[in-house]
């Protein structure tokens, strides 16, 4: 396996709209193993293949035993809330080529994103999906799912489309959030004082 790279915005690769998968073999498997260590190394619950540079519909997420009831913070490496950190089992997920069949009712919750890393705003989804996606062996599949698990799908699906959280809330709390995220990108980027 191997560490691959987490793009960050706004590198323009985050805002291509992904191709199916349509080949499933070996490299795809050695990919997945290779996207579940990259999401386990940077604290993550999810990641889509476009987010290591790698525009396909594909994404991994794990939840493990977390429900929709903890702070949901993906990646916040100054925060003590990483959800990361308080799932106790894990529970690999993978879905190619989604789609969203159904869906209702709605949920807010707080998201964060490795690709916008630091950042963080509330977020309308929808709270109930049914969904449709193919294994690594390419066979279909039907879910229905709700709370934590649609959120997530939800997010890293947008991904698939070209689309970052920021682009779910409204014009003024996005600047805000883009404001933020470009003062954290600027004090990595100034040299430490002597």
């Amino acid at each position: 396996m191997s560490l691959l790279t987490i793009i960050h915005y706004p590198d323009p690769r985050l805002r291509l709209k992904s191709e199916p998968v349509t080949v499933f073999d070996d490299e795809l498997k050695t990919f997945v193993k290779d996207m579940e260590e990259t999401m386990n190394i940077a604290k993550g619950i999810g990641l889509a293949a476009i987010q290591v540079a790698i525009p396909r519909r594909l994404l991994v997420i794990d939840i493990g035993d977390l429900d929709e009831d903890e702070d949901y913070v993906e990646g916040d490496d100054k925060s003590e809330r990483r959800l990361s950190e308080r799932r106790t089992v894990s529970n690999l997920e993978l879905y190619i080529n989604p789609e969203i069949i159904e869906s209702s009712g709605s949920i807010d919750y707080e998201e964060g994103c490795l690709s916008l890393p630091g950042v963080f705003a509330s977020v309308r989804r929808k709270e109930h999906l049914k969904l449709r996606y193919q294994d690594v062996d390419g066979k279909s599949h039907e879910i229905e799912t709700h709370g934590l698990r649609s959120i997530v799908l939800q997010h890293e699906m947008d991904h698939l489309d070209g689309i970052v959280f920021p682009d779910r809330i409204g014009p003024m709390q996005k600047m805000m959030v883009l404001n933020k995220y470009k003062k954290l990108q600027s004090e990595e980027l100034e040299p430490e004082e002597a």
